[in-house]
């Protein structure tokens, strides 16, 4: 059985969103980092205290931040929820039954599973039938 190891969430702004979670679950931040993408996003990881094997990861896009703030302001909390959930699966087998499966249930998949680059990891997407992403890994994706 697949479990969910870590939820992705794009935000406006970085400094008000981590001490958040911090402090709402509570969390400790595992890491932070600024990429290079054309976004300028950072990425913050948080582990929900007690819970090792689960992470909160956050994405601010630099370049955009302003059109979030805007986004946030207009859109309602019920249409913009989260990116995607994450589970886990136990092997590569069981990541290959998970996309086979999700096919055969009509799901679409956005992306084979691809191997993550300078890792043993592997991850692939799929969207539910609202559309929603759900996303299938094997290996360790976030520290």
């Amino acid at each position: 059985m697949p479990r969910c190891d870590h939820v992705v969430f794009r935000v406006a702004d970085l400094e008000r969103s981590v001490p958040f979670y911090e402090r709402l679950l509570p969390a400790r931040l595992v890491s932070r980092v600024q990429r290079a993408d054309r976004w300028r996003s950072e990425i913050a990881t948080l582990e929900p205290l007690g819970q090792s094997d689960f992470r909160i990861v956050l994405i601010q896009p630099h370049r955009v931040s302003w059109l979030l703030r805007l986004f946030h302001a207009l859109v309602p909390r019920q249409t913009r929820s989260h990116e995607h959930t994450g589970f886990a699966c136990a092997s590569r087998e069981e990541l290959g039954l998970r996309i086979e499966l999700a096919r055969e249930l009509g799901a679409v998949v956005t992306n084979p599973p691809t191997q993550v680059e300078g890792r043993d990891a592997w991850v692939c997407e799929v969207l539910d039938p609202d559309r929603n992403a759900l996303e299938w890994t094997f290996g360790r994706l976030h520290d």
